[in-house]
């Protein structure tokens, strides 16, 4: 069994909106294995970047729990620990940086936050993690416009890596990003994990990037999960009916939008191809082996 080393329990976030509460998160469990790539995938929207938003602290979540290792960070704990041990890429590498700052200052301000280092003493650092991400020492005095798209997200991974940390949560991190470009920096991020045993939690939506780099993943759907489990037996076996749709979407188009839900019972009435009586109940999760679960009542 792979340990977890951030785990979340029936995590909770709703926003309101012109008198309407829309269930962005709606008790969530999920988990991060130590080590390993752990992955979660859905259509846009459905409330993948909230989790992450809530794990960094950025959000305040409405319910549920939060743990990083054993300890329980909220409710009622020091965030720090978060703070410490978590970073995160972002999407979108352009809207990333402060413009007024070069690539050493961008970097020296991100070390200097867990160590009292002065910069004589942080070239050597700093020169370090840009090597570890294929950038030369020689853009130190470059500020982001003068980098492309690769290169602003190979400077964001060693942002997110300067601090050393335990987990690094990668929010859809090549979708800005031309085709080769994209190849370049998946090739980089798995070579970093396998070397270093990083924790990744990779958000995406490309389910045939998944299959290649993850360990693990979770399939989510307006705001809940339907179904997780090793990525092997996840893909080879889908069994959630979202779940297959996803894997069937370059050739099939999803009837349907997120607006058009029901409001009880499973997440996926209304589009799925499947749907019974029985659909109108909330359904429980089913164990298919202990590599393999989903939420769904039509599945033997």
């Amino acid at each position: 069994m792979m340990e977890d080393i951030i785990k979340t329990e029936g995590l909770c976030k709703y926003f309101r909106q012109k008198g309407t509460v829309i269930k962005a998160v709606d008790g969530v469990d999920v988990s991060v294995k130590k080590g390993k790539i752990t992955a979660l995938v859905g259509e846009s929207g459905c409330g993948k970047t909230t989790i992450a938003r809530i794990i960094l602290g950025f959000y305040k979540p409405d319910g549920g729990k939060i743990y990083y290792e054993d300890t329980q960070i909220h409710p009622y704990r020091d965030r720090s620990i978060i703070k410490r041990n978590v970073q995160v890429v972002f999407q979108n590498p352009f809207l990333s940086f402060d413009p007024r700052y070069t690539v050493f200052s961008i970097l020296y301000e991100t070390l200097s936050v867990f160590r009292h280092i002065k910069k004589k003493k942080a070239y050597p650092i700093i020169e370090e993690v840009l090597k570890m991400v294929e950038l030369s020492g020689e853009l130190f005095n470059h500020y982001p416009h003068q980098l492309s798209g690769g290169q602003l997200q190979r400077l964001s991974l060693a942002r997110a890596l300067i601090n050393s940390p335990s987990v690094v949560i990668l929010d859809e991190p090549t979708t800005n990003l031309d085709v080769s470009t994209s190849a370049k920096i998946i090739t980089l991020l798995k070579n970093l994990q396998d070397k270093q045993l990083l924790s990744y939690f990779f958000i995406s939506h490309n389910l045939k990037l998944v299959r290649k780099i993850a360990h693990y993943v979770f399939v989510m759907y307006n705001g809940k999960i339907v179904e997780f489990g090793s990525c092997r037996e996840v893909y080879e076996n889908p069994l959630h009916p979202y779940t297959r749709l996803l894997i069937e979407a370059a050739n099939y188009k999803i009837k349907g939008t997120l607006e058009e839900e029901k409001k009880s019972g499973c997440v996926f009435r209304g589009r799925c191809n499947r749907e019974s009586k029985i659909c109108k109940d909330t359904p429980l999760i089913k164990e298919i082996n202990k590599e393999h679960y989903v939420f769904c009542h039509n599945i033997e």
